[in-house]
């Protein structure tokens, strides 16, 4: 019996192999051209969210216990000797202390909000919460970071008739002069005493590698529940 023999068995040549290895080369860069700015594309929004995100819920845990301040549960027993009051403790065009029981603990406390500008991660957003009348309560650096992404920081006060504290309204100020950094003297609570309205707004900015940073603004309105 005779067997066919095939014509060639030598396989490919090396210039076979070249060819179809270019080829082949050609094919994933084009699959790389269409993937990488889609990837790109994709690595930015989720920046974008994250930034997003992070100043959400820095802005809603600010809003949440502002809206609280004056929620004084020691006013409501019959011992006049532990009333607190002083809802507003400090405030300024860029940090806030208040006081009340904002985060159901049972009791009054200083939670204070404030831009602390050291560098990542201890700098950003930070809210401190600590006994009333003690310096340390008073002073941004104790805070704890909320959000290392957010990086401006203002509050704008209101009375009942929506006119602004101070009025008019200064570039810088500390209302009834009275600044964060240390316990705060009442003498004097004119203004603070006055607020009825406070607008937030916050920056949250995040750099991007060989992109423009992602930044987003965010604004809030609270009117405070508690005389």
């Amino acid at each position: 019996m005779r067997y066919p023999q095939l014509r060639n068995q030598d396989g490919f040549t090396l210039v076979e192999m070249m060819v179809a290895i270019s080829i082949f080369l050609l094919i994933l860069v084009g699959v790389f051209q269409v993937f990488e700015p889609s990837n790109q594309a994709y690595l930015n929004s989720q920046h974008k969210l994250g930034v997003q995100q992070n100043g959400r819920v820095a802005m809603d845990t600010i809003v949440r216990q502002i809206r609280m301040t004056g929620y004084f549960p020691e006013n409501l027993d019959n011992n006049a000797a532990n009333d607190v009051s002083n809802r507003i403790q400090a405030g300024s065009e860029s940090a806030l202390a208040v006081a009340g029981d904002l985060d159901g603990s049972g009791s009054s406390n200083v939670f204070m909000f404030c831009l602390d500008p050291a560098a990542p991660p201890n700098g950003g957003l930070k809210v401190g919460r600590g006994p009333l009348g003690t310096a340390a309560s008073y002073i941004c650096a104790n805070g704890n970071v909320l959000a290392e992404s957010v990086t401006a920081l203002s509050f704008a006060y209101f009375d009942a008739a929506n006119n602004p504290i101070p009025n008019p309204p200064t570039a810088a100020y500390n209302l009834d002069n009275q600044a964060l950094g240390g316990a705060p003297a009442f003498a004097t609570t004119t203004q603070r005493a006055a607020v009825a309205r406070i607008v937030i707004k916050l920056t949250a900015r995040e750099s991007v590698p060989g992109q423009p940073a992602q930044t987003y603004d965010l604004a809030s309105d609270v009117r405070l529940r508690n005389p």
